[in-house]
């Protein structure tokens, strides 16, 4: 993900200035809106709404892209499922070490190789209601990753409740 990405909750007035979302561990995540502070006696405090409905908004973001996965967005996703390196190692076949080498971008053969349409399929897996898991999986990974498809709209507004992304202009 090297472009700025921008989610925000349909319906709702944008911020005056987009939230960097850095906790997600990928660099170019920016909230509209759905973000609020509090100050505290220890500093100010930041209230995402809704952020598991977030984190799945960005999750489908990278799985439904066409480009190749990077490094952080592999780990986003292994721990949205709440997997460990070990876990997910078993999972793929592999070494914990290469799961590490693909969250890191040490991995050769242009990227992630198969793991990434591995770790799309999986993670889909992971998040679809049972009656959507084959339909779904079946025809997004039977594209070609330039044709690579989004997901049926029904099931994905269910699953993101009420996030929505927006590619932003770099700074």
């Amino acid at each position: 993900m090297s472009e700025r990405t921008g989610f925000f909750i349909k319906g709702r007035e944008f911020l005056a200035e987009p939230y960097h979302y850095v906790a997600s561990g990928l660099n170019n995540i920016f909230l509209l809106n759905g973000v609020s502070e509090t100050m505290t006696d220890y500093g100010p405090m930041v209230h995402i709404e809704n952020i598991n409905g977030l984190h799945c908004a960005i999750g489908l973001h990278i799985v439904e892209r066409s480009e190749p996965m990077s490094g952080p967005e592999f780990r986003f996703l292994r721990k949205q499922m709440g997997l460990s390196q070990s876990e997910l190692a078993k999972l793929f076949g592999v070494t914990d070490q290469t799961i590490a080498n693909y969250e890191k971008g040490k991995s050769g053969l242009g990227g992630l190789g198969s793991a990434d349409p591995l770790m799309r399929a999986h993670y889909l897996f992971s998040i679809l209601p049972a009656q959507t898991q084959v339909e779904v999986v079946k025809s997004m990974m039977r594209a070609a990753p330039s044709a690579r498809k989004k997901m049926p709209d029904l099931p994905r507004r269910k699953l993101v409740e009420h996030w929505l992304e927006n590619e932003l202009q770099a700074a």
